[in-house]
């Protein structure tokens, strides 16, 4: 039987990168004689109806696969329309066309078109990975994440990051993950601090002072920066992480010996939690983001648990 590609396209995605991507992915496939349908995403938050309608109608045929072109924010809306669908289990495929790219740099997935075609045609291999999942206790909603929720510090960054105008530019030149290192320092002067209690095992840990707090799938944020070193995307485990406040001279230093060398991990205004399931609750309306994308300016009380999904390539 022949194979079909079923393309779930942000074409904004990078600042048009999506669409660039988009157009050389469809050409090759039509060269090497592999059916495609499309479905392209006209407002913020689409791929995820888009998703779930595809997995419901193409989850369980043979030879029919789920393709996402866009960035890691695509993909969070695809997985949280496959899981909601009548069929959780249908594998999504990934090709990375966004700005920060964090889920295919901790999953080591390929950026080239060529090696994409190559294992269509073969025949897609299907890997389980482990996603994040969470409830948030205020609204009653759920949802799922591939890379991280943030409060606070980073939050504040992809807040400013998202509605720049420099954002466009910085993709052009291929280093778009570079704005997030250009709002670094804004954020250092305006970031407040707030209370987080963080459960972990049935035990309670407060902080009064922090900085921001991350719950992460892996080690990457912010288009490349190794937050936690040791987390894994395989471990089947989530890791929350806390920092508190310092000076922005030490913040500075801190943010040095992540870049260099990961021995932040170290300083005791830096905690982190691992498990399989943690609480999260912060006092004072903050920035969050989920995957890259802004979440509602808010207090935040969500319980997480580590889940998976099936991702082919």
């Amino acid at each position: 039987m022949k194979k079909t590609i079923h393309l779930l396209v942000n074409l904004v995605s990078g600042n048009n990168k999506g669409n660039k991507e988009f157009s050389l992915i469809r050409q090759k496939l039509k060269e090497n004689h592999i059916n495609t349908t499309t479905s392209i995403s006209k407002y913020p938050g689409q791929i995820t109806d888009l998703a779930k309608d595809a997995a419901e109608k193409y989850g369980k045929l043979p030879y029919h696969y789920l393709l996402v072109i866009g960035g890691d924010g695509s993909l969070n809306q695809a997985l949280n329309g496959v899981k909601k669908s009548q069929n959780p289990n249908t594998p999504i495929g990934y090709f990375p066309a966004g700005t920060g790219n964090d889920f295919a740099r901790a999953t080591k997935l390929s950026h080239q078109i060529k090696q994409l075609v190559s294992h269509i045609k073969v025949g897609p291999k299907t890997y389980k990975i482990d996603c994040g999942h969470y409830i948030d206790n205020n609204s009653g909603k759920d949802n799922y994440f591939v890379n991280n929720l943030g409060i606070g510090f980073d939050a504040f960054i992809v807040h400013l990051a998202n509605n720049s105008s420099m954002k466009k530019k910085l993709n052009d030149l291929h280093i778009g993950s570079m704005i997030y290192v250009l709002h670094t320092f804004k954020v250092l002067q305006k970031q407040d601090t707030f209370s987080t209690s963080v459960k972990v095992n049935g035990n309670w840990h407060h902080f009064s002072n922090t900085y921001f707090v991350t719950t992460t799938n892996h080690p990457y944020f912010g288009g490349g920066v190794a937050l936690l070193p040791n987390a894994s995307i395989h471990n089947h485990k989530l890791d929350t992480v806390v920092v508190e406040k310092v000076s922005n001279i030490k913040f500075l230093f801190l943010l040095a010996k992540l870049f260099i060398n990961g021995s932040h991990v170290n300083d005791p205004h830096f905690h982190y939690y691992e498990a399989e399931k943690l609480t999260v609750k912060t006092s004072n309306p903050e920035y969050g983001q989920l995957d890259g994308e802004e979440l509602q300016n808010q207090n935040y009380n969500l319980n997480f648990e580590i889940s998976s999904f099936n991702l082919w390539a």
